[in-house]
């Protein structure tokens, strides 16, 4: 069944376009939303029996293209994307904001994005096999070298070939050691590109009817469902973990916010680091994370085959 994965892909980016030519917002929220629902529903049915890593990317995969349809839908209005832009945004970024491909622009920096993204994904995988190696298996250790280089690296390299094309995108994930406190950590410093299809998808909408804590609290809640998806649901395991670590940290911004003084970078970073564990539960570090290292094994008997 993992042919019906690129159906379910396209069926949630489709849906984009045609929901923008819906004028009720309420109803065309609703659709997206209901359409993000049962394409997921679909991955998750149809990927049944597979592997888990296997679950992990195809049901991430239908989950991203349903949310580009859904905050294509939320920020079109008179303005559209062409196209074939819309396919690039769909299809080859990793960002959620359409506005980045309406207009191209000539003589926009890329080379050292390229460059630092090259560097970072180099030091990714020679982290990751030193993690092999020294058989480490710690969430934080495992994840570190990860993350470095495809969060940092590949996405950065991503970055410089949109801009090199003329699309004016912007780095999806800024230099965390940078950060101020909790807020500024996951508004501006991870994922920027998710954190603004959050407070457009979620944030200003319960914002405008219920104040702005409660706005906070609805995006920390859909960030832990949302990442329900795409790491509990795949290994069948650890449910609610991640959801409880969002909403710790959202009620931890919340307060920030009242005291008006971020927590500052070390506290922040440490708060971020420690319950990992929650985010990512044991079954998924193991089915997942662990055996994503062993891609290694498969080299270094490849090499060392006559």
């Amino acid at each position: 069944m993992i042919w019906i994965i690129p159906i379910l892909v396209m069926a949630g980016i489709t849906t984009g376009p045609l929901l923008a030519n819906v004028r009720n917002l309420k109803l065309r929220r609703f659709l997206g939303w209901l359409v993000l629902v049962a394409v997921v529903t679909g991955a998750h049915l149809a990927l049944t029996d597979a592997d888990a890593i296997l679950r992990m990317v195809g049901i991430c995969s239908v989950l991203l293209g349903g949310l580009k349809g859904l905050v294509y839908a939320e920020w079109a209005g008179e303005q559209r994307l062409t196209i074939v832009r819309y396919g690039i945004f769909s299809l080859f970024w990793f960002g959620m904001d359409p506005a980045s491909f309406r207009n191209r622009r000539d003589g926009l920096s890329w080379k050292v994005d390229v460059k630092v993204g090259l560097m970072l994904m180099l030091a990714g995988v020679l982290g990751s096999w030193l993690v092999w190696f020294m058989e480490w298996r710690q969430i934080f250790v495992m994840f570190l070298p990860m993350s470095l280089g495809f969060h940092f690296g590949a996405l950065r390299v991503l970055k410089g070939c949109m801009r090199m094309a003329g699309f004016p995108v912007r780095t999806l994930f800024p230099n965390v050691l940078e950060t101020t406190g909790i807020g500024d950590f996951w508004s501006r410093r991870w994922n920027v590109g998710y954190s603004q299809m959050m407070q457009r998808l979620v944030g200003r909408p319960v914002e405008a009817i219920a104040g702005s804590n409660a706005g906070v609290m609805a995006i920390f809640l859909a960030s832990g469902l949302l990442h329900e998806l795409a790491i509990t649901l795949p290994v069948r395991s650890g449910f609610g973990l991640p959801t409880l670590y969002f909403l710790l940290h959202g009620i931890l911004t919340i307060l920030e916010k009242k005291w008006r003084s971020p927590l500052g970078k070390i506290p922040t970073l440490i708060i971020v680091v420690l319950p990992l564990g929650l985010l990512f539960p044991p079954a998924f570090q193991q089915e997942v994370i662990t055996r994503c290292l062993g891609v290694f094994d498969v080299l270094s008997g490849v090499i060392a085959a006559p």
